[in-house]
């Protein structure tokens, strides 16, 4: 009965040890989310102007509000990577690029 026993632990404890051994870490998935310049605008009249209704991504973010006659009046700049955050805080940010349109895509690592 003892040898039965010891037998029986000596495998559950080679098996909980192979389990262990084959657990892989899993990895973050990395996720992109654009930002059109009608959202950019959100971030710009928070963080830039008040007075801003649109903002567009082309190598640097430029805020803008809507003057007479429909032409654009650039009032400030923003930051691409502080855009990214302040729209998903409880993502890890990593990184962005210009989309289409002027958009910009926001990195995240979920």
């Amino acid at each position: 009965m003892t040898r039965r026993v010891l037998a029986l632990l000596a495998t559950v404890l080679s098996c909980l040890g192979a389990f262990s051994i084959s657990a892989a870490p899993a990895q973050a998935a990395i996720v992109e989310v654009v930002y059109s310049p009608l959202s950019l605008g959100d971030y710009c009249a928070a963080n830039v102007n008040s007075t801003s209704t649109i903002g567009f991504y082309n190598g640097s973010l430029g805020c803008y509000r809507w003057g007479t006659g429909g032409s654009l009046t650039y009032i400030g700049s923003g930051s691409a990577s502080a855009a990214c955050v302040y729209f998903n805080p409880t993502y890890t940010y990593v990184g962005y690029a210009q989309g289409v349109s002027q958009a910009l895509v926001c990195r995240y690592s979920v």
